[in-house]
């Protein structure tokens, strides 16, 4: 079967479930304290990584990269994984003996620019060159109230956190051509994953479509087609906001304050990496953009467009209707065929705005009706998954 949703059970004896999006983590349970660890990465019991790096994000996120602690090699579900779906990792409390689950980025070996090395976090680097193919990055947000993720951004370097997994969130059509993906938040994170699946699939096409609250989430990110300099875009947006559209789609009112102009670039300047190469730019833009030009040579293109509450730009349904079409014209002169599909990641309020709230049935986390503002578009034979 080409096409497997997620579904996870309900806990029973005390053993782990992961509820919600991958790319927010989801709900945390508790996890069986009887599980014991495995040198290699397992979905059935924890094993422990060290916490090599902590990059700065933004004010409230950091990308937290891992290596297992005893050296196990990844497991071939994993190196699967990377091919051909969405997957996630349990990331554990163990003081409060519950988990969550996080969508791991590429590895950075897949995301750095052709000519820039993967930054080396030991004296010589010559270990973190030879490991890093294999580390874990994941993208935490700090949420209010978030047991796991406030545990995590506590952690010193060197610490060591406990993973279980791969869990398969979904797994992508063999023939699949077209991609629109919704992210909003860390929701970029499983964007990221089926970026670098099309990346060598020949004729494949993905927009990304990312919403952020803030722009210092994706500083220095401008949108493809945006003409003229991406700061005065940014300052022609700039208008006061009602809190609704805040509360519809992230869930929780985080008030109606703006981040200054010159907040955003001393935030530019703290989580763009190589900020002379990079002009600014945060470390998942950097990303996004070596994701585009690495697929260049064998796809029909990676199209990424930033949306941000603060500046008052967010994503309409007429962004997504212009990108349904693009190349049907040009599919049927060439007779050609694929699958085409929408994912929808983020929050749950900006998933149940844009495809309908997934549902609990018999026990089961299943995907439920296509609602929201794609379930009222003629989507024609484009299919809808919510991570």
């Amino acid at each position: 079967m080409s096409w497997l949703p997620s579904i996870l059970l309900r806990p029973h004896s005390g053993a782990l479930i992961v509820l919600g999006t991958s790319a927010l983590g989801g709900a945390a349970y508790r996890y069986s304290s009887s599980s014991s660890s495995d040198a290699s990465l397992n979905p059935h019991s924890f094993t422990p990584y060290t916490l090599v790096h902590k990059q700065p994000v933004s004010s409230t996120s950091a990308i937290f990269t891992l290596r297992n602690r005893e050296g196990g090699r990844d497991p071939e579900s994993l190196k699967e994984g990377w091919k051909r779906s969405v997957w996630s990792v349990q990331v554990k409390q163990p003081q409060l003996q519950i988990a969550r689950a996080y969508t791991p980025l590429p590895p950075l070996s897949q995301t750095s620019p052709p000519s820039a090395a993967p930054e080396s976090h030991n004296a010589d680097g010559a270990d973190d060159d030879a490991h890093a193919s294999e580390d874990l990055r994941l993208l935490i947000r700090k949420e209010e109230g978030g047991e796991v993720s406030t545990y995590l951004h506590t952690l010193a370097p060197q610490s060591t956190v406990e993973l279980r997994g791969p869990n398969t969130e979904c797994e992508l059509p063999h023939d699949i051509k077209e991609v629109i993906f919704l992210a909003g938040g860390t929701g970029i994170a499983p964007a990221m994953q089926v970026a670098r699946a099309l990346g060598q699939r020949a004729g494949s096409r993905m927009w990304i479509l990312w919403a952020n609250r803030r722009r210092e989430e994706c500083a220095g990110g401008v949108s493809d087609g945006d003409e003229g300099d991406g700061e005065t875009v940014r300052m022609l947006r700039l208008q006061p906001q009602s809190t609704w559209w805040r509360g519809l789609f992230w869930g929780r009112a985080r008030g109606t304050e703006t981040v200054p102009l010159h907040t955003q670039r001393q935030m530019q300047t703290l989580v763009g990496g190589h900020s002379s190469e990079a002009k600014g730019k945060g470390i998942i833009v950097q990303e996004l953009e070596s994701l585009k030009t690495r697929g260049t040579p064998h796809t029909r293109g990676l199209s990424i467009s930033y949306y941000v509450d603060e500046e008052n730009h967010f994503i309409s349904p007429g962004d997504v209707a212009k990108r349904l079409h693009v190349d049907a014209q040009s599919h049927h002169d060439h007779g050609e065929k694929g699958s085409k599909v929408i994912l929808v990641s983020g929050p749950d309020g900006f998933i149940a705005h844009w495809a309908g709230k997934k549902l609990w049935v018999g026990g089961r986390e299943v995907q439920g009706p296509l609602g929201g503002v794609l379930g009222q578009m003629d989507l024609g034979d484009w299919r809808v998954f919510k991570l």
